[in-house]
């Protein structure tokens, strides 16, 4: 499963879980913020193992993605600071 068809499968079950049908944008841009927003207001209850799978795996795909900095990478500004 490709990342855009993880990312369409978690939206389109979190609009189902809360009754809702609506437009899912096409462009990725406008699919992420629809499902960081679907993410940030799902209140916390059981859900199939195939949605936290699936979850797990577009998320830890984003964050390789985007990757990790190294402090060691970073300009200190002032003491203590990063």
């Amino acid at each position: 499963m490709t990342q855009k068809e993880k990312r369409l499968f978690l939206i389109n079950y979190l609009l189902s879980e809360r009754g809702e049908k609506i437009n899912i944008p096409r462009d990725e841009y406008n699919q992420k913020r629809l499902l960081r927003s679907l993410f940030n207001i799902r209140m916390p209850k059981d859900t199939s193992e195939e949605f936290l799978r699936i979850q797990d795996d577009y998320l830890q795909e984003e964050a390789r993605r985007k990757g990790i900095t190294d402090i060691a990478d970073l300009e200190t500004v002032q003491e203590g600071i990063r």
